[in-house]
């Protein structure tokens, strides 16, 4: 036991010093971190010749978020417990996403569909041998009280109460990102409909006549209560649409909801990603319910109304919350101190 366990630790130790770009399966992963956190890399702090160095991109990243918010609502507290907005990321949207997108790249390496052999042993062991590994590395000595070996130890017992350390340590990560996914289509619903009401505005106010002037109202209703939609236009493929209205009406209806589950064998390799990305606008069910009271299109309306769900955003947002913070947690910040 002593001898797998001294393994494990020169494997954690090992994946520390694999270089960053290894664990990016394909130049789309590296675009889309880039966009999300690529302002941090040429940090001094920030090496991408390691795994450890490039941690260093998410402290950054949370670092900027906290202090961002801190500006914005003075004495506010951050953590997922005490967060004061119960539909509002721990961090911003961008932060949680690269955080998602390398639990995503770290998953496909579990599932055999990277091709760096010491990524795909460590992702190889156990969750109960990772968490014993990861509380050696975090100190190479016993720890006194309050040391991080001592700190992560008690990390470990309480994630494994309702856990099984027996399980593959990649069958933990998708069980985590299985309750992100569904938890972020909550909110992807709602992105999807004002994407689609966004589309519309634009669509009748390019047509001009009768409907143009009531496009602008929305336009603007959108543009005071989901800040941050603009810029984000709705993907579909081009072409005339005799009927907007009803085209966009009945786009905004047909959420698809046939997101690949991460953890499934034959996977290929990037195949979830974007899709199960938190939006960047925040809308809490406030903005939510005063743009639906101003929007001049019944249809919409209703349709807004209908999944605004206070209690079930919040559920949805707290299971985000703790999915970020236990990847985090998990395959960030054991490494930030190595």
């Amino acid at each position: 036991m002593e001898k797998e366990h001294k393994a494990a630790v020169r494997m954690v130790q090992k994946f520390s010093e694999i270089p960053a770009g290894y664990f990016f399966c394909g130049e789309e992963d590296l675009a889309a971190m880039n966009e999300l956190i690529g302002k941090f890399f040429e940090h001094p702090s920030v090496d991408v010749n390691t795994y450890h160095g490039f941690c260093q991109t998410f402290r950054l990243a949370i670092t900027y978020d906290t202090a961002s918010r801190m500006l914005l609502h003075p004495g506010t507290m951050l953590s997922v417990e005490d967060s004061c907005d119960p539909c509002q990321p721990i961090w911003s949207a961008d932060t949680v996403n690269a955080v998602i997108l390398l639990g995503l790249m770290l998953l496909d390496h579990a599932k055999g569909r990277g091709r760096i052999r010491d990524i795909c042993h460590c992702m190889g062991m156990t969750l109960g041998q990772y968490l014993d590994a990861l509380a050696e590395f975090t100190s190479g000595k016993e720890g006194k009280p309050g040391s991080s070996q001592t700190d992560f130890r008690w990390f470990g017992q309480s994630f494994l109460k309702n856990r099984d350390g027996s399980v593959p340590l990649g069958e933990a990560l998708a069980d985590i990102l299985r309750r992100y996914i569904a938890a972020q289509q909550v909110f992807g619903r709602l992105d999807h409909i004002l994407r689609c009401m966004d589309a519309l505005s634009s669509r009748l106010e390019e047509q001009g006549g009768v409907q143009a002037d009531s496009a602008r109202c929305l336009r603007e209703a959108l543009a005071r209560y989901c800040p941050g939609l603009e810029g984000h236009r709705l993907m579909e493929a081009e072409g005339h649409c005799p009927d907007p209205y009803g085209h966009y009406l009945a786009l905004a209806g047909e959420y698809p909801e046939d997101v690949p589950d991460p953890g499934s064998e034959g996977l290929a390799p990037g195949a979830v990603r974007s899709q199960v990305f938190l939006p960047e606008h925040a809308c809490s069910p406030e903005s939510l319910r005063a743009l639906a009271a101003q929007t001049p299109f019944r249809d919409f309306r209703e349709l807004l109304e209908k999944n605004i769900d206070e209690e079930r955003m919040a559920r949805a947002m707290e299971e985000i919350n703790m999915s970020a913070a236990y990847l985090y947690t998990l395959w960030v910040a054991p490494y930030l101190s190595a």
